[in-house]
């Protein structure tokens, strides 16, 4: 074999082993059905939704001395608003590796994370908007192992989201089409990244407006059926997503809550951000 053939072929391996794990996570009408374990490092995640109503997914690492079923209680009281500090109380007691936003039935969603080696509890914090029920009676909490050293790295990214407390630092130079997105938290509490397109003849204002009210008369300002998001994210982490935006101003927010109850949206984590 030549020299010039020796280099590709090292190159074609460099780059076989930098890629992601793959991880297939489905909801089905009882839960998620994933894997016992999978690999540690980068883990591109598709979440692929085969059962009757949206759900998300987040891959929560408990921290030492926090039992699953403290950790159930805990995610149980944020996912029925049982109490104005059950967000902060959960994040007191995980890390959040990131995930995959609401995926409607018969759709799926992807995302790569990364995932140190351990034990994670994969879960949603949804409730069903009509009858109440939390995603977590439903059977969305499930065990998985993650085992080996890291492997891997996210794939490079176009545009860059960075969250801190509390503001987002987002690109000036972002244009429609399909394109590589890494949102990373720089800040000390968890985050998370909703971006919605405004609507037709609607402002910052008008959505500022919106989400602040308590009460909402009318179609909303912003368009949430077409949302995009990047899951809550513990300091420190990143998760690298697809998005395909069009031409047009979008508003990005977080509505995760501080011990007060008082969400990071009224304390400037809500953002324009305009895609050319």
């Amino acid at each position: 074999m030549n020299r010039r053939l020796l280099v590709l072929s090292a190159l074609s391996l460099g780059s076989a082993v930098a890629a992601p794990t793959p991880l297939t996570v489905t909801a089905t009408a009882s839960g998620y059905r994933a894997p016992a374990t999978v690999a540690a490092g980068a883990v591109t995640v598709t979440f692929k939704n085969s059962g009757k109503i949206p759900v998300d997914l987040a891959f929560f690492r408990l921290k030492p001395g926090v039992t699953d079923a403290q950790f159930q209680a805990a995610a149980t009281a944020v996912a029925t608003q049982s109490a104005k500090d059950a967000s902060w109380k959960l994040n007191q007691m995980v890390e959040v590796a990131g995930g995959v936003g609401d995926v409607p039935p018969g759709q799926s969603g992807a995302a790569t994370i990364t995932l140190v080696p351990g034990k994670y509890l994969l879960a949603s914090l949804d409730a069903d908007e009509k009858t109440h029920k939390t995603a977590l009676s439903m059977g969305f909490l499930k065990t998985i192992t993650v085992t080996g050293s890291a492997m891997g790295s996210a794939p490079a990214a176009d545009y860059k989201i960075n969250m801190v407390d509390y503001r987002f630092e987002l690109p000036t130079n972002a244009t429609a089409g399909r394109h590589t997105w890494q949102v990373m938290n720089s800040g000390k509490e968890p985050h998370f990244a909703l971006v919605a397109k405004l609507m037709p003849g609607k402002t910052l204002k008008d959505a500022m407006a919106a989400l602040m009210s308590q009460s909402q008369s009318g179609p909303p300002p912003m368009d949430f059926e077409h949302a995009v998001f990047a899951q809550v994210l513990t300091t420190g982490h990143a998760e690298t997503v697809t998005w395909n935006l069009s031409k047009g101003s979008y508003v990005v927010v977080c509505f995760v809550a501080t011990k007060d109850g008082t969400e990071h949206a009224r304390m400037g984590m809500l953002q324009q951000l305009d895609v050319k």
